[in-house]
């Protein structure tokens, strides 16, 4: 463990270093450059209290999570029929994000109340009514809570891409803990082959996402190249808004600051970049969150969107968390054109999602094309134009 804190740590002194020992040698005239825009969707969320709760012989529902932060209560279910994430959250700035980034969420009133029983055990209790109708009733009974020395990592993989639960505490469902939906009750079994992925209490988690799907980003406003205070103003489908910034930049590469405006859960974004020519390439990128922090590596450096481009690269990439060197690796097919790019992610680990494929991408789009007016206009009228 302690070889692996080392090596993040001499890693990431190394890039962020140099940036300060050679910024009084940044280059005279500035290197234009297209937008540093991601070709992926990543999420780096902290949950202060998280629980969760397989369900085997619901005819919808594969699964019941709720994220509890600052009092409020947030709940996921797993469709069976479609394998999507379905949110629920009194929150509807939270829900406008989400729908901004292609997920199926609702704004609905959640009942939410947290016990403590005579030995100190937390009793939640949760009641909604799914978008169907349905009244989902949720008692949750905390076991004893387990310290890992090394937190856990938890994988899971589906239609919404590979998510990483890095769990420092956790207890098993006690006695008592029980789920309804409709008509229909559910206990968690005593024992599970699956215990890791089935129904747990977790405190102080974090979750990293990497979601499926091409992203459409409109630029609003930007420079026209890398340079000092440099600044992109981008629009994205659903009325999504992200600021993309310089932080730093000198002879070999630049420092990217990237911010989701209006999502509540977004993290710190850093994008660190490295000068080739007259051209840019991602070597890391890094999402903090309340103190955490999720890196994916790039190897050989990952190239990003360019104007009149047309190639395929294979690049290798790893996922670490905080203290953990290596959440997941695999490999990258890189393909690019006209302002788009599209990655091909192929896991090697972990286990759970070796074998695994999904694509990601980006489609920039110019402030004055017809396309670009679509992504806030009714479109339709003008489609069906002979």
């Amino acid at each position: 463990m302690k070889k692996r804190i080392v090596s993040i740590t001499l890693l990431m002194c190394g890039l962020l270093y140099k940036p300060s020992v050679i910024q009084a040698q940044a280059p005279e005239r500035a290197l234009t450059s297209p937008v540093p825009v991601l070709p992926m969707n990543v999420k780096f969320r902290y949950v202060p209290q998280y629980l969760a709760q397989s369900v085997e012989d619901d005819p919808r529902y594969a699964r019941i999570e709720a994220l509890v932060d600052e009092g409020r209560c947030e709940v996921v279910l797993l469709d069976k029929t479609t394998n999507r994430r379905i949110v629920y959250s009194t929150l509807s700035r939270k829900v406008d994000a989400l729908k901004a980034n292609g997920e199926d969420a609702y704004a609905t009133r959640i009942d939410f109340e947290v016990f403590t029983l005579g030995d100190s055990t937390p009793l939640f209790r949760i009641r909604f009514h799914d978008r169907i109708g349905q009244v989902i009733e949720w008692e949750f009974v905390a076991g004893q809570m387990v310290p890992h020395a090394s937190p856990e990592v938890i994988s899971r993989t589906d239609d919404s891409g590979i998510a990483f639960f890095y769990v420092p505490r956790r207890a098993a469902a006690a006695v008592g803990t029980s789920l309804t939906i409709g008509d229909r009750e559910y206990r968690p079994e005593p024992t599970q082959s699956r215990a890791r992925l089935g129904t747990f209490y977790a405190t102080d988690m974090t979750i990293g996402q990497i979601l499926p799907g091409t992203q459409l980003w409109r630029v609003e406003s930007g420079s026209v190249s890398l340079a000092e205070a440099a600044q992109w103003d981008l629009r994205g489908e659903g009325g999504r808004q992200s600021m993309l910034a310089i932080k730093q930049l000198y002879d070999t590469g630049a420092l990217i600051g990237q911010t989701e405006l209006y999502d509540p859960d977004a993290p710190e974004v850093t994008l660190t970049l490295v000068r080739s020519g007259d051209s840019y390439s991602l070597q890391l990128m890094s999402a903090t969150a309340h103190g955490n922090t999720l890196w994916i590596f790039f190897g050989p450096d990952l190239p990003l969107p360019e104007h009149q481009t047309d190639d395929k690269t294979i690049v290798t990439f790893t996922v670490a968390e905080n203290e953990d060197a290596s959440i997941a690796s695999g490999r990258l097919v890189v393909r690019r054109g006209f302002d788009t790019e599209r990655l091909e992610w192929q896991f090697e680990s972990p286990d759970l999602a070796k074998g695994q494929v999904f694509e990601t991408g980006v489609n920039l789009i110019p402030k004055d094309t017809e396309q670009g007016k679509c992504m806030n206009e009714d479109c339709s009228i003008r489609s069906q134009k002979p």
